[in-house]
């Protein structure tokens, strides 16, 4: 009689880096989602690691790629960090 064995997909991950020889405390996590980077960039935007596709405006919810603007310890676009307190578009 053959026996299946199934792990779970968060061992998966956990067993990555330990196959690469980083343990997991070493990887960052992801200011958005709280999830361990794995990918093959990590932006790091106001001493906070982020996954390319977690940062975005903190206004309009856009994925921010090639630019962004802080304030108060959020990210934004153009458009919304230079738009006029109290105003909506």
């Amino acid at each position: 009689m053959m026996q299946s064995a199934t792990v779970p997909a968060e061992g998966a991950v956990k067993g990555l880096p330990e196959m690469l020889g980083v343990p997991m405390q070493q990887i960052p996590q992801c200011a958005g989602c709280n999830q361990h980077i794995l990918d093959k960039f990590i932006l790091k935007v106001l001493d906070r690691h982020w996954h390319s596709s977690c940062l975005k405006c903190a206004d309009c919810q856009m994925q921010l790629a090639d630019r962004c603007f802080s304030r108060a310890g959020s990210v934004y676009c153009k458009e919304d960090f230079f738009k006029v307190p109290g105003t909506k578009q």
